[in-house]
C-alpha cells in the first residue's frame, strides 16, 4: 500500500477507557481508511514504564483491548496470527512489564499472542533504498515478519 499525498485524519472524543467504546471507535476509523487486517498481524503498545509507579504512562490495557477486537472484527479470516509485541527498553524484562501494565488477563481473554522481543530472535533486515545511511538493520523477528502492522503508542511529555 502506497502512502497517500492527501492524508485522513481522524479524531473522535473518547472520555474514558471503555473497551466497547474504543472497539467502535477504532473500528470505524479502519473501516474510513478501508483497512482489514491480514496475515501476521502486530499491535505494538508502550508499555515499557508500567505499574503503579507509572499510573499514565503506558498504553492501557482497555485501550489494547478495544483495537485488538476492532482489529478481530475487521478480519475476513486472512490473519493467521493476531499478536502483541513489546520491547521495554530501561533494563526491566519485558514481561514484568506486561505484568504490570495488567496486559496477560486481557491477551488470553482476547485470545492473542504476546511477544516479547528481547526473548525473541533478531532477524537481519535488508534495506534498499537509495537514500539509505546502512544496508541493512536487525530487528526482532515478528516485527520482520508482520504483515500488518499497528502501533499504538502512549501520548505523554518526557
Amino acid at each position: 500500500m502506497k502512502p497517500t499525498t492527501s492524508p485522513t485524519v481522524i479524531l473522535r472524543h473518547c472520555d474514558r477507557y471503555d473497551p466497547a467504546r474504543i472497539r467502535t471507535i477504532v473500528r470505524e476509523g479502519l473501516e474510513t481508511l478501508n483497512l482489514r487486517p491480514r496475515g501476521r498481524t502486530l499491535v505494538k503498545p508502550n508499555i515499557v514504564s508500567s505499574g503503579p509507579l507509572f499510573k499514565d504512562a503506558y498504553t492501557r490495557p482497555e485501550f489494547m483491548e478495544g483495537v485488538l477486537l476492532a482489529l478481530k472484527d475487521r478480519d475476513e479470516g486472512k490473519v493467521s496470527e493476531l499478536a502483541v509485541g513489546e520491547r521495554c527498553g530501561i533494563t526491566i524484562p519485558t514481561r514484568r512489564a506486561f505484568d504490570g501494565a495488567g496486559y496477560n488477563p486481557m491477551l488470553e481473554r482476547v485470545g492473542v499472542k504476546r511477544y516479547c522481543f528481547e526473548e525473541e530472535p533478531q532477524v537481519e533486515v535488508r534495506l534498499t533504498h537509495k537514500d539509505r545511511l546502512r544496508d541493512y538493520l536487525y530487528t526482532p523477528e515478528p516485527v520482520a515478519r508482520a504483515d500488518f502492522f499497528v502501533n499504538c503508542p502512549k501520548f505523554k511529555a518526557h
